[in-house]
């Protein structure tokens, strides 16, 4: 990582990684996440022909967005690792930050069904036992809990 580089740029080649494209693989051809970084135009993350990309355009009917800080997206990308586990549980301690300037913030704008149905729950397996033992620390020891977590997500 290089300090010259935009933090959209960073993200862009965040995603674009082997450990990204094969953590988002249960997602469906043609979703939409937008993502809003402090200061900068809007990306929208989706995924064409099994690949996903991040991309200099907002949103056309966006899954569902996050905001975050320049911060939280150094963070982010700095996590070196070849464990979709840990990635989670890196995207999790950003959601749970209190300092405005790494905080991720997040709201989903589909249901449940299409949670399911675009590949969304899919992805959280793949963390593994290092995302179930991470959530299980904070208080999410069960379904029904992180059901609720993501039900209070909703916009």
């Amino acid at each position: 990582m290089t300090d010259s580089k935009t933090e959209s740029q960073l993200l862009i080649d965040f995603f674009s990684s082997e450990i990204c494209q094969k953590a988002t693989r249960p997602l469906k051809n043609g979703i939409e996440i937008g993502i809003y970084i402090d200061g900068s135009e809007p990306l929208t993350l989706t995924k064409q022909k099994g690949t996903i990309t991040l991309v200099h355009q907002p949103p056309q009917k966006a899954d569902m967005s996050f905001w975050i800080g320049k911060q939280g997206v150094k963070t982010l990308v700095s996590t070196q690792t070849e464990d979709i586990g840990e990635i989670g549980v890196a995207i999790i301690k950003l959601m749970l930050s209190s300092d405005p300037e790494t905080r991720l913030r997040s709201q989903v704008h589909i249901g449940t069904l299409q949670l399911i149905t675009h590949g969304y729950l899919g992805v959280l397996p793949l963390g593994g036992p290092t995302v179930m033992k991470f959530l299980a620390s904070k208080g999410f020891s069960n379904i029904s809990k992180i059901k609720e977590a993501i039900s209070q997500l909703r916009g």
